[in-house]
């Protein structure tokens, strides 16, 4: 819709359903129907191309009104909107000049507007220029019909449609919303140009009376923490007092003071002096864009924090504690922690082995904060080994480590369901950040106990972990499980001991009942014995023939003492990998207790000792004989091998066949053996009985006929 000589109209396009436009409002055949009883008023008849004639809204029947209102909303409001609309104009003389004014002031400086200033500017001059145009129209509209021009019904619905304008976002300006302020604003516009348009905020009367020399003072003032910090009023009524003294002019408002200040290249001057160094590293600093990482494993953080949970001791007294925890950028999937009182070396080391070993991957670069702890990792080079980068975060610099930002999320998201949370850092302003500290002590007898707390921590990570990571919307564990990175490099468990083991002081000789070491668990010295097993799980005999007496230092994980590796040190005092070494096997000592395993177990090392006696013995031989040194060679013979049945051994019975069967029979022959001689004692009793029976029988017989001869 459009007005047309202060006609509000619809165009026959519109109103006419067509090929064209098959949502018009009435058929061609009404049109003409209501067109020759006079009921529609055409207010331009249409001509040329694209030129429809105009039908005055008002004439429209009151259906068609209704149905116009619906589609194409109020006539009266689109209809001024739209032509205030079509003779908005930017204008380049308007461009030209708010981008070549110049503020000039008084200590030789100068400056331009800022862009969105000018922008802001000429979008004005736009809007006021369509007005100046309306308002030519409505004079002219209304002398035409000998009437005085209805002022102030012009300007409020002016002012109207200028907000419109603004709030639909189709202009942007700051044009007054009240009539009369917009009516003499145009009035200034057409009396003084584009000057007129110009705030005095960037006229900058105040900065002429600021000088250089005072604005160092201000400055100053403002920056001082002693005798007395200042407020800008306070800044201001000091500003005036030595105002006569310094020959500076005064300013009538701490206004004028706030905004020299607040200019940015005078803010940068005292901004870390009022706020500290750190809020000024936070502000203008540089800060790094960053691309998106695209596989696991690239960059790992890691940071301790206080665990959110108050929790209930075993003395009755509310605590908290802390967690380590061990991150991959990637994912932001949680790989390792460890849940102690503070970050210490302990937390670090078992978080980083729990997330390690859950990666099975080591990272191509570790970040980590420069703690005490972490100290202690360098020296022992654990993070050296760790990982192929292991980089210190620079410090005071929350926003370089994503650990941060996503530990963050985690206290607000999951932590925060628990009533026991203690409410997260002392800098978040949120309610919901902070817990609810009236019903905690309400129930600290009911707090949970610190088992009870691992166990939910362990549940809220495994809910963030499976939780859709807020850019991919695929869960974090799901990327982190599915993604590849050909960067980094597999691991195994002798690279979880290499990394974490600890190696002991002194070496321990390896004997024929393994090597023993003694080391403290938990503060605790303990001893414990290991031994090297073959692929079958077995001692390994070859192993024990080469090396027994050997003296070896071991390495060792505190957590799990049921593997170590062997190290042997060579000249240069480095250390040489040997093999890896599992707990001792052991046996019952009573037969009693004794297993078929246990059984069996003696058996096999049984032969394999002798085995290993038969080929030392042949070994020997071979090397005597081949340099003429054996026995034989000179009239004599070799002491044969006690408890070893070596015609048996030449004729090549003793082997792992004959020995694996033996052994599966084992069992069974001496069971037969014991029931054979159960049977036995059982028959020599019987036989005994009964001879001991015959004896009494005979005695008998023999008294009575003896009795018999003497009657």
């Amino acid at each position: 819709m459009e007005t047309y000589n202060n006609t509000i109209c619809i165009s026959t396009f519109l109103l006419i359903r067509s090929e064209d436009n098959p949502n018009g409002l009435m058929s061609r055949n009404n049109y003409d129907y209501y067109i020759r009883r006079d009921k529609l008023r055409t207010v331009r008849p249409g001509g040329g191309e694209g030129n429809h004639s105009l039908i005055a809204f008002d004439s429209l029947p009151p259906k068609y009104k209704k149905m116009a209102k619906e589609r194409f909303g109020d006539p009266k409001v689109e209809a001024e909107k739209a032509g205030l609309l079509k003779n908005i104009e930017i204008k380049s003389e308007a461009v030209n000049y708010f981008k070549t004014h110049i503020i000039e002031y008084e200590d030789g400086r100068e400056e331009r507007l800022p862009d969105e200033v000018q922008e802001l500017y000429v979008n004005n001059a736009a809007v006021l220029d369509a007005l100046k145009l309306a308002w030519d129209k409505h004079v002219i509209a209304s002398r035409s019909k000998s009437k005085r021009p209805l002022t102030g019904e012009f300007w409020k619905n002016a002012a109207d449609a200028t907000q419109r304008l603004l709030a639909e976002k189709k202009v942007i300006h700051d044009l007054p919303k009240n009539p009369r302020r917009l009516q003499t604003k145009l009035q200034d516009y057409i009396k003084e140009g584009y000057e007129c348009l110009i705030s005095k905020r960037w006229a900058n009367t105040y900065s002429l009376k600021i000088t250089e020399t005072a604005g160092d003072w201000l400055v100053a003032r403002f920056s001082a923490r002693v005798p007395e910090i200042v407020t800008l009023e306070q800044l201001h009524a000091e500003y005036n007092l030595k105002a006569d003294s310094k020959g500076w002019k005064k300013v009538k408002s701490s206004k004028a003071i706030r905004d020299f200040l607040y200019r940015p290249e005078v803010e940068e001057r005292w901004y870390a002096a009022r706020y500290g160094e750190l809020e000024y590293k936070e502000k203008y600093g540089r800060q790094h864009r960053r691309k998106q990482l695209t596989c696991r494993d690239t960059i790992w953080y890691s940071d301790g924090t206080k665990l959110n949970y108050y929790y209930q001791d075993e003395n009755g007294k509310t605590r908290t504690c802390n967690v380590y925890e061990v991150i991959d950028a990637y994912s932001e999937c949680f790989l390792g922690y460890h849940i102690s009182d503070s970050e210490d070396y302990e937390a670090q080391y078992f978080a980083f082995k729990m997330a390690l070993q859950t990666s099975g991957y080591k990272p191509y670069e570790l970040k980590y904060d420069n703690q005490g702890g972490h100290k202690k990792l360098e020296s022992s080079d654990l993070l050296k080994n760790l990982a192929r980068h292991a980089i210190t975060t620079a410090p005071y610099n929350g926003k370089s480590k994503t650990i941060e930002s996503a530990f963050y999320r985690f206290q607000a998201q999951f932590l925060h369901k628990d009533w026991f949370f203690t409410g997260q850092n002392i800098t978040a302003k949120k309610k919901e950040s902070r817990g609810n500290e009236e019903f905690i002590l309400a129930n600290q007898k009911n707090l949970p106990t610190l088992d009870e707390i691992k166990a939910v921590y362990a549940k809220r990570r495994e809910e963030w972990n499976n939780a859709p990571h807020p850019k991919t919307k695929i869960a974090r564990c799901e990327m982190y499980r599915t993604s590849a990175n050909e960067e980094t490099q597999a691991i195994d468990w002798l690279d979880i001991i290499s990394i974490f083991g600890i190696t002991t002081k002194n070496p321990a000789t390896y004997r024929a009942s393994g090597i023993e070491i003694q080391v403290k668990i938990n503060g605790k010295s303990q001893k414990f014995a290991f031994e090297v097993l073959n692929a079958e799980g077995m001692p390994d005999m070859d192993f024990y023939r080469k090396n027994i007496g050997r003296k070896l230092y071991t390495r060792y994980c505190p957590d799990d003492m049921s593997i170590i590796s062997l190290y042997e040190k060579d000249a240069t005092g480095a250390m040489r990998f040997v093999t890896m070494a599992q707990t001792f096997i052991e046996i019952e000592g009573a037969m009693q207790n004794q297993t078929s395993e246990d059984l069996s177990f003696i058996r096999q090392i049984e032969n394999a000792n002798k085995r290993m006696r038969i080929d030392s013995e042949r070994e020997r031989n071979e090397l005597l004989a081949t340099h003429n040194m054996h026995p034989n060679q000179y009239g004599l013979k070799v002491a044969p091998l006690k408890g070893v049945n070596t015609s048996k051994a030449k004729k090549g019975k003793i082997d792992i066949g004959e020995l694996q069967k033996e052994v599966s029979n084992m069992t069974v022959l001496e069971e037969q053996k014991k029931a054979e001689k159960r049977a036995i004692k059982k028959a020599e009793k019987q036989r005994a009985k009964e001879k001991l029976s015959e004896q009494e029988d005979f005695y008998k017989s023999r008294k009575a006929l003896l009795q018999a001869s003497m009657n």
